[in-house]
């Protein structure tokens, strides 16, 4: 076959691309799919699917289809697919897009000499391993007769729907979202594969079965030393943050969360501003108190009622939203069934709408698999990057594997459990241990659940509609991931207000706020993470460690120093470098990268998209990279990390010199670019105390030499955006005085949408206006953008969501 260059062929449809990612062979072969049926070669074998799940005719019209490309892929490869007139759905690991086009423009694609490989998305790809598999408690679903599916559709969802229906389907429920389109149907499992080979078919799996995974934790996970809560005593309590808390309901009458005169939630109410139920018609109508004892642990707070705060939870500073999901029922109650949407999305989307950053969640199932609930996590954390969502792993533990979806996801912080102290050293045998189905380390930290011989201790319910004033404390029976999730959820959230309240960096409240990602919360939590026990993390039993958060933030005369740096992104290829100056061995130097990555492709067997790389050379020349460490400590050698959004590096007593950490993207074939948050802590020369070794800041706000783009509101929005950027006065500036510039708005892919604003500003604070539309004056479709300030060597970007 005659095979034209990439370049010519874009001519010819009359677009015009440079390709200037490269990477070197040792990175990734590049010459295999990574598919939930197996991994292989296209170009020289195909994998053994069963009769009927391979194509021997391609269907007229728009089907699916793989593009395998030759090297490393970034927004010039998904420039040319969408000039060429295909769809894009999702990365396929390594260096491939699933598409759907006509098989006219396959053939086209076909003949450029970067696109390696390109053939039809079998209907074998579509179909999910695990189904059939799961054990259900319900006996409702246990009827091998019917299967309650998840069918994700690449479009049209409405005539999908039909299509089932015309199979002998029985259609529950369709969704249609700007992130999804899905289709709930119970049907005869013999007709799974006829599902399957429908040309709207994306993927399909079963539905899983969802429940709840059920005084001392509050000094275990702040300072380990017993009775000291050094991050309350900073005045540090949650105030002015908002955690949602999705779960079987929560006694809002117990004197932890009530309300003077026992008023109903609501916005103005003192502890919990919002109570939506989803799953039976009553507040807190499950009555074994779950909901309420985690709700206590993220936030209770008795101080109000009793004056006391005793057992207060973690955050008990903050406000609640709650989410109810339990079952009403006797017997689904008794057994912890709980009624979870079929996706997650809209209750994400309700949390982040009534001002929640942080999303704590205290069930799941127990599906190793990245499904439909796990790709909801990462959709929702990569479009809103300053919502972090918390999990529980699960409680079937010890053995391998048995980390359950959602926790399965990427991006969110995933909670195992240690016993209680005296013994928070020692992992619960419940605590279920990774990894996740693609080698991914599982859970992400650790934080006491307790067991029988030391239960956790919280609030106690008191159900009934409405339910009666209760000011009890109950330990037995709780314990499990349920237990430690909400203590993890809380810690968050104080790290936030650290941020917000202006510790940073010099380690008193009242600096400047800091708008901190999830992925910087994240990279702070992974970095206070204790060893527990033997020296061995990362590892699948305690992931990164047992939370302990005074270990990473600094205050006032600590001599463990915190830096921290948030980047607007890199593109494939790139590389950000820093130099830090270490200038005591006696306090061990920890640097965490955390990224929130492009959600995964159903159907793909590595759920990793974006790739970054941490490489750190210390001031000998020893070169390390990330997550390679033995004993608790960094070894040189190894490979790089190729499954991970979490990568460490620690030297518990670092040579003395300046230490160069570089942030490589190795592979970026979503999103344009891919953001991320550096953590570092240890005994930093010049710091805090000398302004000129700031970090850049990059996320919510972004400065650099005086220029700062201050914020983009709101976010998400249908298209009316308020972006407010300052320009620095001459004395302020770093950079000559520059006070020309250009703000401007891009795509996803790197193409420019919008000028904004082009020329000679005055000092102060201004702002513009995006209405969501292009030069031409044409509205963009809903999705990712970036706004970009240009001044002189100055350049400042972040991230916006439109919305339908």
């Amino acid at each position: 076959m005659l095979r034209t260059p990439l370049s010519s062929a874009l001519v010819a449809i009359g677009a015009l691309v440079a390709f200037g990612s490269t990477a070197s062979a040792n990175d990734a072969n590049g010459t295999v799919l990574h598919m939930l049926q197996g991994t292989y070669d296209p170009l020289v074998e195909s994998l053994p699917l069963a009769q009927g799940l391979r194509l021997d005719v391609i269907p007229d019209g728009v089907s699916p289809w793989i593009v395998q490309f030759a090297h490393p892929t970034g927004t010039a490869e998904t420039s040319f697919l969408e000039a060429s007139g295909v769809e894009i759905h999702g990365y396929l690991p390594d260096y491939a897009y699933l598409v759907t086009a006509t098989k006219a423009q396959m053939d086209v694609l076909r003949t450029t000499n970067d696109v390696r490989w390109a053939g039809p998305f079998e209907p074998g790809f579509r179909i999910s391993p695990e189904i059939g598999t799961q054990v259900f408690r319900n006996p409702a679903r246990s009827d091998v007769s019917v299967r309650t599916l998840l069918v994700r559709v690449f479009h049209d969802p409405l005539t999908a729907a039909d299509h089932y229906r015309a199979l002998g389907g029985t259609v529950l429920e369709v969704i249609d979202n700007a992130y999804e389109s899905i289709v709930v149907v119970e049907i005869d499992p013999a007709r799974i594969d006829d599902i399957a080979r429908d040309s709207l078919t994306w993927f399909v799996e079963e539905k899983p079965e969802t429940f709840l995974l059920n005084q001392t934790t509050r000094w275990v996970v702040q300072s380990n030393v017993s009775n000291s809560t050094p991050i309350w005593d900073a005045g540090i309590t949650g105030e002015g943050e908002i955690v949602t808390l999705m779960d079987s309901g929560v006694d809002y009458n117990s004197c932890f969360f009530r309300e003077n005169g026992n008023l109903p939630p609501g916005p103005s109410h003192r502890k919990i501003i919002d109570y939506t139920t989803f799953g039976g018609n009553v507040y807190d109508g499950c009555g074994t108190g779950h909901g309420t004892h985690v709700a206590g642990t993220i936030a209770g707070d008795q101080s109000y009622i009793t004056g006391s705060t005793q057992s207060a939870g973690m955050a008990f500073g903050a406000k609640l939203t709650v989410q109810d999901v339990g079952q009403d029922g006797f017997l689904d109650c008794l057994l912890g069934f709980v009624n979870v949407p079929a996706t997650l999305t809209s209750a994400f989307t309700a949390s982040y709408g009534l001002g929640a950053r942080v999303h704590s969640n205290s069930w799941g199932s127990t599906s190793n698999s990245y499904d439909t609930y796990a790709v909801n996590v990462d959709q929702f954390m990569w479009t809103h990057p300053d919502y972090l969502i918390v999990f529980a792993n699960g409680n079937s533990g010890p053995s391998s594997g048995t980390v359950g979806s959602p926790a399965t996801a990427k991006n969110l912080i995933s909670v195992g459990a240690t016993q209680q102290a005296p013994n928070q050293n020692t992992i619960a045998s419940y605590s279920s241990r990774g990894p996740a189905s693609d080698g991914r380390y599982k859970p992400t930290v650790v934080a006491p659940g307790g067991d029988s011989n030391g239960y956790i201790n919280s609030a106690d319910n008191n159900s009934g509609n409405p339910p009666s004033p209760t000011c009890a404390t109950q330990g037995s029976p709780f314990a499990g991931t349920s237990m430690a999730t909400p203590a993890v959820s809380g810690i968050a959230t104080l790290a936030r207000q650290y941020f917000r309240d202006g510790f940073y960096p010099d380690g008193i409240a009242g600096g400047n706020a800091v708008p901190v990602s999830a992925a910087a919360v994240k990279a702070v939590l992974v970095n206070s993470a204790a060893d527990p026990g033997t020296p061995n993390i990362p590892n699948n039993n305690e992931g990164f460690g047992r939370l302990l958060l005074d270990d990473a933030l600094y205050f006032d005369g600590d001599s463990r120093e915190l830096r921290l740096e948030q980047d607007a992104g890199l593109a494939t290829g790139e590389t950000r470098t820093f130099e830090y100056a270490v200038d005591s061995s006696a306090e061990p130097l920890e640097i965490v990268l955390c990224w929130t990555d492009y959600p995964a492709t159903q159907g793909a067997s590595v759920a990793l998209v974006n790739d970054l790389d941490l490489r750190v050379t210390a001031p000998g020349g020893a070169v390390y990279l990330g997550n390679v460490l033995s004993g608790g400590q960094s070894v040189t050698g190894g490979s790089a990390d190729r499954r991970n959004v979490e990568e460490m590096f620690r030297l518990d007593s670092p040579p003395l010199g300046t230490y160069v950490i570089e942030v490589n993207a190795l592979n970026v074939p979503q999103g344009g670019v891919q953001p991320f948050a550096l953590a570092s802590t240890g005994a930093f020369a010049g710091w805090p105390d000398d302004p000129a070794d700031a970090p850049e800041l990059d996320g919510s706000i972004s400065v650099t030499s005086g220029w700062a783009l201050l914020s983009a509101e709101p976010n998400p929005s249908q298209g009316d955006v308020t972006i407010a950027f300052r320009v620095p006065t001459t004395t302020e500036s770093q950079d000559g005085g520059v006070d020309t510039a250009t703000i401007e708005v891009f795509d996803a892919a790197g193409r420019r949408v919008r000028s904004l604003a082009n020329g000679i500003v005055d000092p102060g604070i201004h702002e513009v206006r995006w209405n969501g539309l292009d030069d031409s004056g044409t509205r963009v479709a809903p999705g990712v953008y970036f706004t970009r300030l240009r001044a002189g060597a100055v350049e400042l970007s972040k991230k916006l969501v439109l919305i339908d």
